[in-house]
């Protein structure tokens, strides 16, 4: 309806159909943008998480061999770490709910690892040390 207004022709109050229909497209790309980056950010904390809570592992693995001369082995781990008092409560699942692998050569050396992100072996986003030493670092670097 066209409304006139002191003589001069004014259109109604309100939005158009195109408008409405832009606004609505350009808050649906900024929610997905939204919802990419937290995605990533999330990913990326729980990898730096599990590099933490290797690292701690691994700690208290060098310890342990200082005190027995041996790695524990694979069957030992990781009741050993706090049967011997070393740590307590050592993680068995990383923050993707995945068991940590843990493997002994002949108690001389140690691997430790995660899966990452798909809780495969292999894709590039395992988390690896090996005596120690990160190999490994996961799908993001930090």
């Amino acid at each position: 309806m066209d409304v006139y207004f002191f003589g001069r022709f004014k259109k109604e109050k309100g939005f158009t159909l195109v408008e409405l229909l832009i606004i609505v497209i350009v808050v649906v790309v900024l929610i997905g943008l939204a919802v990419r980056t937290f995605t990533f950010l999330t990913d990326r904390v729980r990898e730096t998480s599990t590099e933490v809570e290797m690292a701690n592992i691994t700690k208290a693995l060098q310890i342990y061999v200082a005190v027995q001369n041996i790695y524990p082995p694979e069957a030992d781990f990781p009741e050993a770490l706090e049967d011997a008092g070393i740590m307590d409560n050592v993680p068995e699942l990383d923050t993707w709910e995945n068991p940590y692998q843990y493997s002994s050569i002949a108690g001389i050396t140690y691997t430790l690892e995660s899966y990452g992100i798909d809780g495969a072996n292999g894709g590039g986003d395992d988390i690896v040390y090996i005596n120690g030493v990160l190999i490994e670092g996961g799908l993001y670097s930090n």
